[in-house]
């Protein structure tokens, strides 16, 4: 009976060593091969990302031999972090100078700067005024007090004084905008700065109320440009309205009238006062320059566009009505954003790249978000800081090597994943 015993436990004992060892042995092998899938060497196609081959054999598809995969081999991971703390999930791509060189890759410094919109678009002359004349009348009602000493076809200078007016109205703000002043309401007296501008006061005279002067200063019109006198209007002591004309005053040029339409998504850019620009057909070479008078209500519910009225000021007496001319618009500016040249951004389906060319010189793509866009520039919200180097030229190709090795890491990573649960497997099944 003692024997027995003995026998069983000698029998169970043996089994458990043999169990063991096959467990760790098998691990072993499992691990050993895992390490050799891993280390195995790839090679793909250049032109066919899905073509790979663990022999340096040719593509079945396009013939080219096929290259190493040293991506695989060097990592398994599809985010790099960098020394500053980002990451991306693009890999970066090394090219030695001399390739760059032969791709003519060329690159720009991300800035900081502003982004300048401008419009162009087809206006049509609708207007030719040959006798042009623009009125001057007085800003507030009140008294003349002193005219120039000019008359009917006399030439006047632009900023030549032409009359003052003064006014019980206009004193008795100037009054209170020094009382403001001097007892150190600030927030009063500048809020009423700029209606003492629109009743006919300068920045001087404003200066010498704040400084204590008694406030009764006339409000004084100046000429805005160059011309001659056709009509003068009253004398000093003569009472006027601010709808009455004193001085009506033209010059030796003509005034011409362009209609433009402006669509939709270009409705926020213009604005009364705008430089404008316009080139006709029949006088090549030539460029008249004038500015936005006035922006209709948006018209057109199947066009989606507006019209606005440009003035143009010349002497050139070749113009007729009905002539179609390009115009450009020079719009609304944004001031301290970020901006890198057009040729810098990839857009695809997936979002906007640019390639960033790394402290290490390497290059790698990185994801933007971008806003306006005018004369070759894009406007950068988010993805990269100003000061860093972008490529702006051949970057397609950089992005594409870029997204191959993605791939290829990806498929490396799912490989080994395949990997690991076949080991898994196989450790269960001799476990049970």
């Amino acid at each position: 009976m003692l024997k027995k015993i003995i026998f069983l436990v000698a029998a169970v004992v043996i089994g458990v060593f043999s169990v063991n060892y096959y467990l760790n042995n098998n691990a072993s092998i499992e691990q050993e091969s895992k390490q050799l899938v891993i280390n195995e060497k790839k090679y793909v196609c250049p032109m066919h990302s899905h073509i790979v081959s663990h022999e340096a054999d040719s593509c079945p598809i396009c013939g080219m031999d096929l290259v190493l995969n040293k991506s695989a081999e060097s990592s398994t991971h599809t985010s790099d972090e960098h020394a500053d703390g980002s990451s991306t999930s693009y890999p970066e791509v090394k090219i030695l100078p001399l390739i760059a060189h032969n791709l003519g890759v060329r690159t720009a410094i991300v800035e900081r700067g502003d982004l300048t919109h401008t419009i162009e678009t087809i206006g049509k002359i609708t207007r030719v005024d040959p006798m042009a004349r623009s009125r001057v009348t007085s800003p507030i009602s009140g008294n003349i007090v002193k005219m120039i000493d000019k008359y009917n076809g006399d030439r006047i200078k632009q900023d030549d004084f032409l009359f003052s007016v003064a006014s019980d109205e206009l004193f008795s703000m100037e009054k209170a905008f020094q009382d403001a002043f001097l007892e150190g309401d600030k927030a009063t007296a500048s809020a009423m700065i700029p209606k003492l501008v629109a009743m006919g006061l300068d920045a001087a005279q404003v200066a010498k109320l704040q400084e204590g002067e008694e406030p009764t200063f006339p409000a004084e019109v100046y000429a805005l440009e160059d011309g001659y006198i056709f009509t003068r209007r009253g004398q000093a002591g003569e009472p006027v309205t601010s709808s009455y004309t004193v001085f009506n005053l033209g010059g030796n040029y003509q005034v011409i009238e362009v209609t433009v339409e402006i669509f939709e998504r270009q409705w926020d850019l213009v604005k009364e006062g705008q430089r404008v620009s316009m080139q006709l057909r029949n006088l090549p070479g030539k460029i008249f320059y004038g500015n936005v008078e006035r922006v209709d209500e948006p018209v057109g519910y199947t066009t989606r566009a507006l019209e606005a009225r440009l003035k143009f000021k010349t002497d050139f007496k070749g113009m007729t009505q009905s002539t179609f001319a390009r115009v450009i618009i020079t719009g609304k500016s944004k001031h301290d954003v970020i901006i890198v040249p057009r040729d810098a951004v990839i857009r695809t389906a997936q979002g906007n790249r640019v390639v960033k060319v790394n402290d290490d010189g390497q290059y790698q793509p990185v994801a933007v978000d971008i806003g306006d866009e005018s004369n070759g520039l894009i406007e950068i919200i988010s993805g990269i800081e100003p000061g860093a180097r972008v490529v702006t030229s051949g970057q397609f190709l950089i992005d594409s090597e870029s997204n191959l090795l993605s791939d290829l890491r990806r498929m490396s990573v799912e490989e080994q994943s395949v990997d690991e649960r076949i080991a898994d497997e196989s450790s269960s099944t001799v476990s049970r």
